[in-house]
């Protein structure tokens, strides 16, 4: 028997949730080979970084080979398992504004950080540049991280290791 009603069980679809995907689940998302978004994503102390990137819909145009960024990466082990929270619980706006605020339009060395004793660089959060200086050997960025490990190189770019994370001004 059919109804023609507005509250009948013909148009009950809830049945169809039930059904589990017969597809299995999605596969991996490849990145172009040795790209910064594929070096992050296969490093097991960059997973702050990896989050961040796919919250805030980034990690396409740093996985591509046309892309010539340089890119400051927080170290896990230094940020700390307080930091945890922070990164669960962010926003892909906030996301967006701190990775921005992290990359420099091109490839940008250690020799080029290190030339100059204070340098303001622009990154891509338009407003947002960072100060970086050299003291002793060490260079900082906007007087709080440090840079621990520098140029690691990658297909379209360049990757420099921090040990705090880069919160735009803005934020």
């Amino acid at each position: 028997m059919t109804s023609n009603g507005p509250y009948t069980q013909s148009y009950n679809f809830t049945h169809m949730f039930d059904i589990p995907d017969l597809r299995g689940s999605l596969p991996k998302k490849a990145y172009c080979p040795n790209s910064i978004m594929d070096i992050i994503d296969k490093h097991p102390d960059m997973t702050y970084m990896r989050h961040m990137l796919n919250i805030s819909n980034l990690a396409d145009l740093y996985g591509k080979q046309q892309a010539n960024f340089t890119l400051f990466v927080p170290s896990d082990q230094m940020l700390g398992k307080e930091a945890e929270n922070l990164f669960i619980n962010m926003d892909d706006s906030s996301a967006r504004h701190i990775v921005k605020s992290s990359t420099l339009n091109r490839k940008i060395t250690s020799d080029i950080l290190e030339y100059s004793p204070s340098i303001f660089m622009l990154t891509q959060d338009s407003p947002n540049r960072l100060f970086i200086t050299n003291l002793k050997g060490r260079t900082y960025i906007n007087n709080e991280a440090t840079i621990i490990h520098k140029d690691m190189q990658a297909s379209n770019g360049i990757i420099h290791v921090i040990d705090k994370l880069i919160i735009p001004e803005t934020l």
